[in-house]
């Protein structure tokens, strides 16, 4: 009999009942095979507030944005405050909205994202600037020709400035771009520090998007890839690089996915590819990439062999991450901005497990070193953060 397997001697039975027993134990042991790591039931810690975006340092420190709304005369405007966690009972507050952007004059903002840099010295703050609506006297601090602030009058919400990006250090500190005549990188999405700690990456425009970079040292700003655009970018700021998916890449026209090099500004063709939805999705080590093809299935690319056929799982659309061993991935059903249950996906089995007794959150990131799981809760957006084992 095998090493790797319990030497099963039948005592005072039947031939016909030890063969029986023989087979339910080995049954037992292939059906107890390695499985994905579960949550445990109790959270490391709570941060109960409305938590509308937040992101997991690779130290596990957590920055996250807390929402507040402030009425000024009959106008709502958003503020939001930024916390960094660093574990129970040590949250600190970096930026308070009310300094950052004080009243008057009446703007305000929304973090749409949160975005450490690889050493978590930094944070890039995707924002979404709100301007006061049309006709409001700005010097007044009142629309123009009311005559008092009647209670039958109803609320004015700002309307929106545009996308914006803002630049921080692990303080709060407001770090600004050398010679800008704008207070924040207007324009920008989704920007990220890279790994050489001076160079911030973000996109405009889109779908399709361009990428730029600047140096907020000196302001030197750079148009990267010839100014080619992308139908979806994914950073991976710790290895200075990106991938990308687009279709004018190719000299056949064909959809692609490449990796950029953003330092050294090349083009590397990974694989041509059948179709692409939504989800790319890269694996903590930078040798698996995923995505959705299509409503239903995700496709699994090994970066290492890349010419191979694809790893491709029937799962449901949604949202994922990576479990350590990059064996399964742990998704969230539907559109991004429902609530829904968490469950491992085995890639290379077909398993399914969920995780938190089947209870619904609104988002979830699994930490860099993959041994914990941040989640927040629908309705009042409460963050909890609980071990993966």
């Amino acid at each position: 009999m095998s090493d790797n397997l319990p030497d099963f001697r039948p005592v005072r039975t039947s031939s016909g009942v030890a063969a029986i027993l023989t087979m339910l134990a080995l049954g037992a042991i292939f059906l107890t095979g390695p499985a994905p790591l579960l949550a445990q039931d109790t959270p490391k810690f709570i941060i109960d507030e409305d938590c509308q975006a937040f992101d997991i340092a690779p130290d596990n420190s957590i920055v996250y944005a807390v929402s507040h709304i402030k009425g000024v005369k009959r106008l709502v405007i958003e503020h939001d405050d930024i916390w960094v966690a660093s574990g129970p009972g040590k949250a600190r507050k970096i930026v308070e909205a009310e300094k950052f952007m004080p009243i008057p004059p009446p703007q305000g903002f929304r973090v749409d994202s949160l975005a450490w840099s690889p050493d978590s010295q930094h944070i890039a703050m995707n924002i979404t600037l709100q301007l006061a609506p049309p006709g409001w006297d700005a010097k007044n601090n009142k629309k123009k020709g009311d005559l008092d602030d009647s209670e039958n009058e109803p609320p004015l919400a700002g309307i929106g400035g545009g996308r914006a990006l803002a630049l921080l250090d692990a303080d709060g500190h407001e770090i600004k771009v050398a010679g800008s005549k704008t207070r924040f990188i207007e324009g920008a999405l989704n920007g990220t520090w890279l790994a050489d700690g001076a160079s911030v990456v973000y996109l405009t425009g889109g779908p399709p998007y361009t990428i730029t970079r600047v140096r907020p040292s000196d302001g030197q700003t750079t148009q990267l890839f010839g100014g080619h655009t992308f139908n979806m970018v994914i950073w991976d700021a710790k290895r200075n690089r990106a991938f990308a998916v687009g279709d004018n890449l190719s000299l056949h026209g064909h959809l692609t996915l490449v990796q950029l090099d953003l330092l050294r500004e090349t083009v590397t063709e990974v694989s041509e590819i059948d179709n692409y939805q939504s989800s790319l999705s890269l694996s903590p080590s930078g040798t698996k990439i995923g995505y959705f093809e299509d409503g239903d299935t995700i496709d699994v690319i090994d970066l290492l062999h890349p010419t191979d056929k694809p790893v491709r799982v029937r799962a449901g659309f949604g949202r994922f991450g990576w479990s350590r061993d990059e064996k399964h991935v742990l998704l969230k059903r539907g559109a991004d901005d429902r609530s829904n249950i968490l469950m491992w996906v085995g890639l290379y089995d077909g398993t399914f497990a969920s995780i938190l007794h089947d209870l619904q959150f609104h988002d979830f990131q699994i930490a860099p070193d993959g041994q914990t799981i941040a989640v927040t809760i629908p309705g009042k957006r409460v963050l909890k953060v609980y071990a993966l084992q």
